[in-house]
């Protein structure tokens, strides 16, 4: 994983969190269950979405989440 990228993704819930007034792990936690009910779709866009999100284990973090997407982003 690209640390520098991992930083920013940290960084970036560490500025939700602040904006929102609640704490950091509160944002993580939240966007896990995001995650998962993304992941439980019957979708196939969605699950294909979801799969192809790089991550080291059977979930994204919330900072893998950030850094894909972000990437998304950049090439549109």
């Amino acid at each position: 994983m690209n640390k520098k990228k991992q930083i920013i993704a940290e960084n970036a819930i560490r500025t939700i969190a602040e904006r929102e007034g609640v704490t950091i792990e509160y944002v993580r936690k939240q966007m896990q269950i995001a995650m998962i009910n993304g992941l439980c779709s019957t979708d196939p866009k969605i699950k294909a979405f979801w799969n192809s999100i790089p991550r080291e284990m059977d979930i994204p973090t919330p900072e893998e989440l950030i850094m894909y997407v972000s990437g998304m982003i950049k090439k549109k």
